[in-house]
This record gives structure tokens, sequence and C-alpha cells, in this order.
């Protein structure tokens, strides 16, 4: 079962969102009223582990690549674009390489590429790396079980906060920007914050998937790709970027001055939709 949000022009041309990790479907609705404007259907995903969901005991970009096919198929969607944000840039790469014949364009904003590869270790990343360790050397249920450990030691005091103070713990230990003032953002994130805590597997799964060894190639991306960056992004950096650019042909890579992460992902969605109705082929 996969879970969806179904927004926008109802009659536009259809844009499948992957939001970022650890974020559900609601996230989606930000987007909502710049895909009115632009007349695109805006639709999306809950990836597996995330709310109704259906959890997964194998992480896979592929896996979840082929489930955005199906949810496609499903809605009678014959031609649509893949837009991911953040940890979701790699599902949406992954579903343009499940499905390329009906995946017209591709986006990428502050999409995380090979983290492993591209960042240097450091302390704080210690652990998770220890975990992709025990993912690569065939203990998923090992990996799994830490990462659970790790999602409940660092994100369960949240589970007693009101919304608010809930959405400021969260923000002040990742994320920073104006959009962390904006009361409809907040909200958002909020009621995104409740799902996860509620289901965490999704956020689990996500690490897996994208940290671990990719089942995806990004060089089999043949739909005309858009990566936005952000120049003071230090979550997922322009290296991220140039990386997919390395790889996927037809890509151009945006770079936006000034711009953190939280910028880069949500900040620009009329740019964005733009963008994408720009490139479909």
């Amino acid at each position: 079962m996969l879970e969806y949000w179904d927004g926008g022009d109802p009659e536009g041309r259809p844009v499948v969102v992957h939001p970022g990790t650890p974020s559900c479907r609601v996230m989606g609705r930000y987007g909502h009223e710049a895909a009115v404007a632009a007349r695109v259907r805006l639709l999306a995903m809950s990836r597996p582990g995330y709310g109704g969901s259906t959890t997964t005991t194998v992480p896979s970009l592929l896996a979840t690549g082929r489930d955005t096919a199906a949810l496609a198929a499903a809605l009678g969607l014959q031609e649509y674009a893949v837009h991911g944000i953040s940890g979701g840039g790699p599902f949406a790469v992954a579903a343009a390489v499940a499905d390329p014949d009906a995946v017209r364009a591709v986006g990428l904003a502050g999409g995380i590429g090979p983290w492993r590869l591209l960042n240097e270790p450091s302390e704080k990343d210690r652990e998770d790396r220890g975990f992709l360790a025990q993912h690569d050397a065939g203990d998923t249920a090992g990996a799994t079980a830490g990462y659970r450990h790790a999602v409940a030691r660092d994100m369960g005091p949240l589970a007693g906060l009101d919304d608010g103070a809930r959405v400021d713990a969260f923000f002040a230990d990742l994320l920073s920007g104006p959009l962390t003032r904006d009361d409809a953002y907040r909200a958002l994130w909020a009621a995104n914050l409740a799902v996860v805590l509620d289901s965490p597997d999704g956020y689990v799964t996500d690490n897996l998937a994208w940290g671990g060894s990719w089942d995806v190639d990004p060089r089999d991306v043949v739909a005309p790709t858009t990566l936005w960056y952000g120049e003071n992004d230090d979550i997922c950096p322009a290296a991220h970027g140039r990386w997919y650019a390395d790889r996927i042909d037809s890509s151009q890579l945006e770079i936006l001055p000034g711009e953190g992460h939280l910028g880069v992902c949500d900040g620009h969605w009329p740019d964005v939709l733009a963008g994408l109705l720009r490139a479909w082929t």
C-alpha cells in the first residue's frame, strides 16, 4: 500500500514528488498554490514505512522507483514528471530509471547523492557509517535495528512536546533559514513530524536505501533533468549536484546564490515547476 497526496490543478500535467527525509506526503502541500498557478497536478508520495505506506525489509531505490511507476499507472498517468527533494532525490532518479517511457522530466532540489563517497568522514556521521557498513556486509537486519535505536534516541524526546516546540527543536538540530519562521510551513512540519514519530520505519529505510550501495545508476536517466542546489547548503552541498550532473547526460545544474538547504528544497516552488514544464519532452 502507498499513501499519496493529490493537489494542485487536477487537470494539469502531473508531477510526482518524493519529499525529503524524514518526510511523507504531507509536505507536498507546500507546493499546492504554485502548482495551481502553473497548471500542474502535484502528487506527493509517502515512501515505504511512512504513515500508511507498507514497510519494507529490503531498502531499495529501484523498488521505490517501481512503486512510483505503479502509482502513476494506477492513476492512469501515461506521462509525468518526477521531482525529488533532499533525501527524496535518489528516489526520483530511481523512478526515471524504472519508468523511462513515461517520465518526461526530472527535478532534484538539494537531492542527496552517495554521501559516503562525497562527504569527508566526521565524528558526526561515524555512527551512520557504522550502520551502513553492517548493511554493506549483508547484515541489513542489524543495521535496521541500529538505525531504529538511533532514531528513537534522537527523535523520541520530540514526542512529548507541543507542535510549536517540536518544530523548533527539530529545526534547531538540523535546519535553518527564513522558512522556519513561516507559519504555514511550520504547520506542515508539525503534521509531518507527527507521522514520522508514529512510524519511524520510513526514516530508517530512506537512510539505508540511499546511504548504502545504490541499485540504480543515474547514467540510465534519459529524461531531461534539472538540478537545483544551494550555494550555502551544508547538508546536501553543490558537490552532490555536480555528481549527478556528471552522470546524467541531459542534465542542467543550477546553483542558487546564498541559498541554504531549506531554501533550495522548498523556497522556489514556482521556479521548480516552471523548470520541469520547460524540460518536459
